[in-house]
């Protein structure tokens, strides 16, 4: 067979496969569907396989941090005898299901108090529902998460913390004032009581409308600042930029560190100091200024290694603006639209700061 032939034969061949394709395609008889779903069922199985895979990681990880949660309130709970055997039920008898998610069961959940090492130790098990791997025959996976906390005698990672709050006239609406007083005190009572030596936790503060109105340095423990607090009162305009830079600067830099340093608790000890600020307000600066002057105090301080909360209280546009530019990140950006939203944003603050002042241990 000559080249001619032989190419006249492979296009005919090719034809042939086309017209073959053509008409399967063109089949209404059932078979080109029942082959198409039987070919694309792995692709969908996989798929499935992806999103629930994703959807475990999540789990996983909010179960992780449950477990880093329950030991770090044992740690803090440590003392009361009552408390031990109940810290972790009470922790997860909420929401659960809200929490992580519909079907996630807690299998067991142990919490160790070992009072001679000092150290608490959380083993958490659950188990957590499949979506699409229950085609496979794989209907949930099991959690398996341990934490360990050091408790008293173990504390080194002290706090240095400012705050910044707005006490503007506007703060008189509906009794703002009265709900910030409310929710920095019961702030720094979490702090009083995870350092009640005053040992571990500095604290200062500045408040302002149109200029400063009431300033407590940097000091051992949190006691001043809950009283200057305590009477706090509102009026005048807003100009944020020369009490956040007046807090920013007293925790720029060493001297903070050089002062935990000089307690002899942590004498010989290498420790890891947390700065912490905390920025709110409910309004917009009076002056566009001021934005771009406490925008750029930002930048210096979290360049700096300062941790920056911020929180708006029912703040406009521009307000809301300039605090979220000032946080850390998303996560450090609190956006209060009435009282309750607000307490709780200073409440999940206060936790945050006071777990800072325990150490995981794995």
């Amino acid at each position: 067979m000559n080249i001619y032939s032989r190419c006249f034969r492979a296009v005919c061949n090719v034809r042939a496969l086309v017209r073959m394709f053509t008409a399967l395609m063109n089949d209404r008889s059932g078979h080109v569907a029942m082959i198409f779903g039987l070919a694309t069922l792995p692709l969908f199985i996989s798929v499935g396989v992806a999103v629930d895979m994703a959807q475990q990681s999540r789990v996983h990880l909010k179960l992780a941090g449950t477990a880093d949660a329950i030991a770090l309130a044992a740690a803090r709970s440590y003392k009361d005898e009552q408390l031990r055997d109940t810290i972790g039920s009470k922790y997860l008898d909420a929401n659960l299901e809200a929490e992580y998610g519909p079907g996630v069961t807690i299998v067991d959940l142990d919490v160790d108090f070992n009072d001679t090492d000092r150290l608490v130790t959380v083993r958490l098990i659950a188990d957590v529902p499949t979506i699409m791997m229950g085609i496979a025959g794989i209907h949930k996976t099991t959690a398996d998460l341990k934490s360990i906390v050091t408790y008293e005698g173990h504390v080194s990672e002290p706090v240095s913390l400012g705050l910044v709050l707005d006490v503007s006239g506007s703060m008189d609406t509906n009794d703002k004032i009265g709900t910030l007083i409310t929710a920095a005190r019961s702030l720094l009572l979490k702090l009083k009581r995870a350092d009640p030596d005053q040992i571990y936790v500095r604290s200062g503060l500045a408040t302002y409308s149109s200029s400063i109105q009431d300033t407590v340095t940097m000091r051992w423990g949190v006691r001043r600042a809950r009283r200057v607090i305590r009477d706090l009162t509102a009026g005048g305009g807003t100009q944020s930029t020369e009490a956040f830079e007046r807090v920013g600067g007293w925790l720029m830099g060493t001297s903070e560190h050089d002062a935990h340093a000089a307690q002899p608790v942590h004498e010989g000890e290498e420790f890891e100091l947390h700065r912490f600020m905390i920025f709110m307000t409910d309004g917009n600066n009076n002056y566009s200024s001021d934005d771009t002057e406490t925008k750029a105090a930002c930048d210096v301080y979290k360049a700096d290694g300062i941790e920056i909360f911020s929180v708006a209280f029912e703040a406009p546009s521009r307000g809301r603006a300039l605090l979220e530019y000032c946080a850390t990140d998303e996560a450090h950006y609190f956006d209060a639209d009435d009282e309750e939203e607000f307490l709780r944003a200073f409440d999940e603050i206060g936790d945050r700061i006071e777990t800072a002042l325990l150490r995981i241990v794995e």
